[in-house]
């Protein structure tokens, strides 16, 4: 195992090696049609975020924090190089980034590691489900709105209180999950629940005509 590890840190190394190679190149030879070439630099923690993953896949840990926080540590840098590569419209940028964050948040709903970090997580993963979907939907919701100007503000609003909704069911959901696994209100799926119908409050007064 120790052989394979270094193995991988032996590629790892040497991609970001020739990743560098790569930038100093093409900053030489001043390709016009790749004036952002600096934005390639975002690769380089992506190649040390996929050597960890691979780590922990081999591991077999189960889907830990790590994993997930190395899993968008693979996705953000490389979506973020694009973006400046290309040269995108922050109407187009922006609405990439929220769903991005978006994603972020419902991964890790899906960590069930039961130490440090984990622990917490597990307590709280259908707020991350919840939030994760409604941020998503905020994202495509700005993009929908930056592309089409026949939109009215009430339609626009409706929206994000159907959004604001969404982020609440994770409270609701884990209140309803503790009820039924202690047989009775607690304090824990009460704050849960409270917390949840805080949140609709205002979304409820926007869904209402």
């Amino acid at each position: 195992m120790k052989n394979k590890n270094k193995n991988l840190n032996r590629i790892s190394g040497a991609s970001i090696l020739l990743l560098i190679v790569l930038i100093v190149f093409i900053q030489r030879v001043n390709l016009t049609w790749l004036k952002n070439w600096w934005a390639l630099l975002f690769l380089i923690p992506a190649i040390g975020s996929m050597n960890n993953l691979y780590v922990e896949l081999k591991n077999k840990r189960g889907f830990s924090f790590s994993l997930a926080s190395n899993l968008m540590g693979i996705i953000f840098p490389i979506v973020i190089s694009v973006i400046f590569l290309f040269n995108l419209q922050w109407n187009l940028t922006l609405p990439i980034i929220i769903v991005l964050a978006g994603l972020a948040l419902f991964v890790l709903g899906y960590v069930n590691d039961e130490k440090g970090a984990g622990k917490i997580l597990l307590q709280l993963k259908y707020w991350f489900f919840s939030w994760g979907l409604a941020v998503v939907i905020v994202g495509v919701i700005t993009f929908l709105s930056t592309i089409q100007s026949n939109f009215t503000n009430q339609q626009i609003n409706t929206w994000y209180g159907g959004a604001v909704i969404v982020a609440a069911l994770g409270g609701l959901v884990s209140g309803f999950i503790l009820f039924r696994k202690e047989g009775r209100f607690s304090l824990l799926s009460t704050i849960h629940i409270v917390t949840a119908l805080l949140i609709s409050i205002p979304a409820i007064f926007v869904l209402i005509p």
